[in-house]
């Protein structure tokens, strides 16, 4: 099966997928934020798993709608996080 292209979406599709970017844009943006400021481990562990849960949903979709496979060499999102802060900005 070949992989479908984003014009073949309904709005409803669409608007999915954006929802699920949405939620873990959120949920990476929370983990910095947790990771820079916060001692406490317990909410680290709950922002690590919001991230992947977050991740885990939009590859989900994006295998249900577009056929897409997750590469297995992409690095989590909140290893991508941890890579990048707002001090490494240009």
């Amino acid at each position: 099966m070949s992989r479908a292209e984003d014009d073949q979406l309904t709005d409803g599709e669409r608007e999915l997928l954006a929802i699920a970017v949405e939620h873990l844009r959120a949920a990476v943006v929370e983990y910095q934020f947790v990771t820079e400021t916060a001692v406490d481990r317990a909410r680290i562990e709950r922002a690590q798993v919001a991230v992947a849960t977050a991740e885990d949903e939009l590859w989900r979709l994006r295998a249900s709608l577009l056929r897409w496979q997750r590469p297995s060499w992409a690095p989590s999102a909140s290893l991508v996080a941890d890579w990048f802060s707002p001090k490494d900005a240009i």
